[in-house]
Order: structure tokens, then sequence, then C-alpha cells
């Protein structure tokens, strides 16, 4: 997953499905934390203009990216229990 497409890939399932859950729900705030996990390997994997093109392709805006990052880091921290 590594390459802009793949990421696109990824990206786009994960957000698909997240909108089928429940907001708050375990399944819901499981599913922000892979995208989360899904945005820090973007960040070190696409160079800076793909990742730009990534986020405006998704419509994904900076403020829900940092958030999906921090959902991520919060699931890190807390031994992935949600």
């Amino acid at each position: 997953m590594r390459t802009f497409d793949g990421f696109m890939v990824a990206f786009t399932e994960s957000l698909f499905e997240l909108k089928t859950f429940v907001p708050n729900s375990p399944q819901y705030r499981q599913k922000e934390q892979q995208i989360g996990r899904y945005c820090y390997e973007a960040e070190e994997y696409l160079p800076t203009t793909e990742l730009r093109l990534l986020k405006g392709s998704l419509g994904v805006r900076e403020s829900a990216w940092r958030s999906y990052k921090a959902a991520f880091a919060k699931g890190s921290s807390s031994g992935g229990r949600a």
C-alpha cells in the first residue's frame, strides 16, 4: 500500500465503511483508528505533492486528517482499546 493508488483504495474503502457505523460506537472508533494509521503511513511514504493530491481527491480536510491521526494515537496509547 506504499503507493498513491494503494493509499487511495485503502482510504476510499475505509471512509465508506466509516459512514456505515454509528458515530462513537466501538466499530466507528476502531475504523477511525485504522484511518489514522493510514494517515501516518501516507505521510511517511508519499511525497508532499501526492499527499496533498490524496487528501484533495478524498475530500478530507486537514482538520479531519489530524482528527484521524489523533484517534490512532489515542488508540495506540490505550493498548488498542477504544
